[in-house]
């Protein structure tokens, strides 16, 4: 029985109620029984009279814990609430007492039984901790089994096996597995942007037969790259003045022949403005919508077999000839900075708001991409155009750790580090030479200096007015330039684009 109900039967009406015929073969049982005995020794009651025994109840049924028994009155329980002796001789109460007696006794046994019971197993585990080993054999019986302290048979003084003098298999006399026809994995992609560059031409017939082949030689260099720039001015502007001081008509085949002259381009090619072609000619409106004709999109030009860009090319609504993307972690903003022009008479005599629209787009491309470093390709960068450099330097100031080079051209190779003072702001401009530079943007390099590299590779011609043939007889360039002898008889001077 549960410990509750032991708690449970320590009620003195519960037990006075039931008396000796309560003494069940239960542990409740015995404790009433003491209950009894505790009553039959404080009573009063020492005759001898005996009278009938009381009626048998039957056992009251076992209550739930925690509720009360209603227990209904008799004549013996009022007898015994009263404090009155029980009817009963003392004989009768001396067998009470013995019965009480040998089931006290019968349950301090099965206590101590099992309180052995539970001892026994913890000695044992006591003795195992010890390094005392025991077990019991079929009997019963407590044997030890502590192992020995030596091993039961020596090792033997020989192999009990001779090694095979022969391999166990043999080798296959052809690969386990066919070797793969493609890689198994691919190779890792570089972190590096490379890109071509080239300004400042055809200025010349000769000009516009030796680009094709430097374009060739590009493709065949190795260099990965992946877009070329152009970065202004496609023809010579100084011809175009006449002698009242008034520039010259620029036709459309003048935009259609360079469009043909870089299809021969192996990546996709932009065009930046430039004001040669632009804002030097007879009527700006309309050369500026020729460029836009041939040269605006030319870099989504689908029938050249160029590979995809890997970007998105975003546009100025305004001014479509200012773009930007993003590509390997580099920011590519494409600007319209050419120089000012012959005359203020057209649609852009605004210069000022012009240069404010070029800055704002520089802004705007900044705030709403995600890079690592930055070029910005112009036609010029000369004084005419410092009212956007102004803001160009306030940009770079408020991005210290992001490296800047502004790109351009000056028909001249410049360098420029920390251009306008500001440490990461780097300045390069192109000479008009046909062979394109090679440009290396490593976002992740330290320093800036280390993060835009650059590879003008072996020049072949350049210096307008007229084209000049370079050669080279010995080192890394030696036989380079031997495709000029393919233009030989092309015109060296500048071309009078709509003159007879």
């Amino acid at each position: 029985r549960s410990w509750l109900s032991l708690l449970q039967c320590t009620s003195t009406t519960h037990c006075q109620q039931g008396t000796a015929s309560l003494c069940h073969h239960n542990c409740r049982s015995v404790l009433c029984c003491v209950l009894i005995l505790k009553t039959a020794m404080t009573s009063n009651d020492d005759d001898d009279d005996s009278i009938p025994p009381p009626p048998s109840y039957p056992p009251p049924p076992l209550s739930p814990v925690g509720e009360d028994v209603e227990i209904q009155s008799t004549p013996v329980l009022e007898r015994l609430n009263k404090g009155e002796a029980p009817e009963s001789n003392r004989k009768d109460k001396k067998k009470k007492y013995i019965l009480c007696a040998i089931l006290l006794l019968s349950f301090v046994g099965v206590c101590v039984g099992a309180a052995l019971g539970i001892a026994l197993p913890r000695q044992k585990s006591a003795d195992v901790e010890l390094g005392i080993y025991q077990a019991l054999d079929g009997d019963g019986n407590i044997i030890d089994i502590t192992p020995s302290s030596t091993p039961s048979e020596s090792p033997s003084s020989v192999p009990s096996q001779s090694p095979s003098t022969n391999p166990s298999l043999s080798p296959s006399l052809s690969p386990s597995l066919d070797p793969t026809t493609t890689p198994s994995m691919s190779p890792t992609e570089t972190k590096t942007l490379t890109f071509f560059a080239i300004g400042d031409v055809p200025y010349s017939d000769l000009e516009a037969c030796l680009i094709p082949h430097e374009l060739d030689k590009a493709a065949n260099s190795g260099a990965d790259a992946k877009f070329l720039l152009h970065l202004g001015d496609i023809r010579d502007g100084k011809p175009y003045v006449n002698s009242g001081g008034q520039p010259r008509p620029c036709p459309e085949y003048l935009y259609e022949d360079v469009a043909t002259i870089f299809e021969k381009s192996f990546v996709p090619t932009f065009f930046s403005m430039g004001d040669n072609a632009w804002l030097d000619c007879e009527d700006p409106d309309e050369s500026y919508t020729f460029w836009k004709k041939h040269l605006l999109t030319f870099n989504e030009r689908k029938d050249l077999g160029w590979p995809e860009l890997g970007a998105t090319v975003s546009r100025n609504e305004d001014h479509i000839e200012m773009y930007s993307f993003v590509l390997k972690d580099v920011l590519v903003i494409g600007q319209g900075l050419p120089g000012e022009g012959w005359s203020d008479d057209h649609a852009w005599n605004q210069w000022n708001v012009y240069l404010d629209e070029n800055a704002r787009w520089m802004e705007k491309s900044f705030a709403e991409n995600e890079f690592k470093a930055v070029i910005i390709c112009g036609n010029s960068s000369k004084g005419w155009n410092e009212r956007y450099f102004l803001r160009l330097e306030e940009v770079a100031k408020q991005n210290p750790d992001v490296p800047i080079m502004f790109l351009g051209d000056e028909h001249e190779f410049q360098e420029e580090p920390e251009f306008r003072g500001i440490p990461n702001l780097h300045r390069i401009a192109l000479d008009d030479v046909v062979t394109p530079t090679l440009i290396t943007v490593d976002p992740y390099a330290t320093g800036t200096l280390n993060v835009f590299t650059y590879d003008r590779r072996c020049p072949c011609a350049g210096n307008h007015r007229p084209t000049q043939l370079f050669t080279y007889t010995s080192g890394v360039c030696a036989g380079v330039c031997d495709t000029n002898d393919l233009c030989i008889n092309e015109d060296a001077s500048s071309v009078l684009w709509g003159e007879v």
